[in-house]
């Protein structure tokens, strides 16, 4: 990947050059580009090694992470000692290899993955995409990207989401070169990154390139673009990323097991079996608070800020690619506001060019100072987020993980030679940093261990210990606050392992 987006970059630049904006632009604009540049930095970097794992996604990612280094097994992805294959490796891999080069597997070492994707998809929308909409309407591309309160927080945690989003986007803005009359190699670089992209989430990854491509090049009647979206020697680049692993994964284990995850992965999000779904507009609400302030300029006049999208070639390509899988998503059953990232660089492209178009109207009515003030509402913007990640989260959400290293020590010294099982919801966390896999144990095999007076730990959260009524197991010891400030996770034991505590028998003493 990171080749990837060298040769997306221009790097035919003398040393350095590539960090430069245009040699005749004003100093303002100069200002502004160091101003994101260093901002994108600390927004994404800054203060990553301070907090431990916030989400569950996070936790199951570096579980397989660790697994994945302490087995060798590169191929067969396992999760707490189970074969998972819910989620292609790409991201594991490129941690994986992340964790070798520092020989580390701390926190903010398997999170660089996500960081420098970020970073990726920020600069790669302005150094692509500036010769096309203007260095202005690039920069302040990027400005959204990085202000963007949830894109930030999605490219500071180890999850894959941002990964996809930036092997998505750079298919969508290689295809969109092409279109504008590049060379034939960036189909490859087009197919390549999709092929990425398929290996980073599987199939769902397609639905943010063909529908917008093809709708665009439907109404556009270009033929060139409609091409492209047959061109075979690309979709064969396409396979020959994409389809190794899931051809592996089926050959090596029996039966069909990738065509069920994916059948399962599919129909899950266009149906929403287990919860109530959630409303159409879901997807629109959460895009109005992640682009704030940004998205107000809209609102002003917003006939006439469509109809200046709409008129540039570059607007009505990058709305389709933002716009028609917004739709498709808000179809599905099953929404969370992580699915939609990949469409948040497009979208960050119409806002940029939205902006400008403000900026340059107020000059025109003498407002000059309009464009310094957007200037320094950006830098106070990224100054909020560094401050805010670098110093406010870490304490502001200590309640999450720390009762989780404590906890992991505390097992260790009540178990001895004794086995650990988890009852209820799947302690992912705790797993992460307890070193080695948890079973799970139902109640039933709790019931007959008892009868056979074997010595065993159970850990079940406060919210599931109405399944342990009527099992004999005794609280041994409770951690609070676990993952939330109500939160409490008890350590139970078996009758066989209170007796053998209770006789005092060796290192089973509290």
């Amino acid at each position: 990947m990171p080749g990837l987006l060298a040769s997306m970059m221009n790097f035919t630049d003398p040393p350095g050059g590539f960090l430069q904006p245009e040699p005749d632009c004003d100093k303002l604009f100069r200002l502004f580009f160091w101003l994101v540049f260093v901002g994108s930095l600390l927004v994404y970097g800054w203060g990553i090694w301070s907090v431990p794992l916030l989400t569950h996604n996070e936790a199951r990612r570096l579980v397989v992470l660790r697994e994945l280094l302490a087995s060798g097994d590169w191929l067969i992805p396992t999760k707490n000692g189970q074969v998972y294959l819910q989620k292609p490796p790409l991201f594991t891999w490129f941690g994986a290899v992340f964790a070798l080069l520092s020989a580390s597997t701390a926190e903010w070492v398997l999170r660089l993955p996500s960081a420098l994707s970020g970073f990726g998809a920020t600069w790669l929308l302005f150094y692509r995409l500036k010769r096309y909409i203007g260095q202005w309407p690039a920069l302040f591309g990027a400005a959204v990207l990085v202000t963007s309160y949830f894109f930030s927080t999605k490219a500071r945690l180890a999850e894959i989401n941002m990964l996809l989003t930036v092997c998505v986007f750079a298919a969508i803005v290689c295809l969109y070169e092409y279109i504008c009359g590049g060379a034939r190699r960036y189909l490859s670089l087009v197919y390549g990154a999709l092929g990425l992209a398929f290996l980073t989430k599987g199939p769902v990854a397609l639905l943010f390139f063909i529908p917008p491509v093809l709708i665009f090049g439907l109404l556009e009647k270009d033929r060139r673009t409609l091409k492209a979206l047959v061109y075979w020697p690309g979709w064969l680049v396409f396979g020959l990323i994409a389809f190794p692993w899931y051809l592996y994964v089926n050959l090596y284990l029996e039966g069909t097991p990738m065509l069920s995850v994916i059948r399962s992965e599919v129909s899950a999000k266009v149906v929403e079996v287990a919860h109530q779904a959630e409303p159409a507009y879901y997807y629109i609400r959460h895009l109005l608070g992640s682009f704030a302030p940004w998205v107000l300029l809209i609102f002003y006049r917003p006939m006439h800020v469509f109809r200046r999208i709409v008129a540039s070639k570059s607007g009505r390509f990058f709305g389709l690619a933002a716009l028609v899988p917004l739709l498709l998503f808000s179809l599905f059953d099953y929404k969370r506001d992580k699915y939609i990232l990949p469409i948040y660089p497009a979208m960050a492209v119409c806002l940029g060019m939205v902006a400008e178009h403000w900026r340059m109207a107020m000059a025109q009515r003498g407002r000059a100072w309009v464009g310094r003030v957007m200037v320094g509402g950006t830098a106070v913007l990224m100054l909020v987020l560094i401050g805010y990640f670098g110093y406010v989260e870490p304490r502001a959400v200590a309640y999450r993980f720390e009762s989780l290293k404590p906890l992991a020590s505390r097992i260790d010294s009540l178990r001895g030679d004794v086995p650990v099982y988890y009852l209820g919801e799947e302690p992912i966390q705790l797993i992460y940093y307890y070193g080695r896999p948890l079973p799970e144990i139902t109640a039933d095999k709790v019931a007959l261990w008892q009868e056979q007076q074997r010595p065993f730990l159970v850990l079940v959260r406060k919210k599931h210990i109405k399944k342990a009524d009527g099992l004999r197991l005794e609280i041994i010891d409770q951690m609070q606050p676990y993952l939330s400030k109500r939160g409490v996770m008890y350590i139970m034991g078996s009758a066989e392992f209170m007796r053998t505590m209770a006789a005092g028998d060796g290192h089973h003493l509290l």
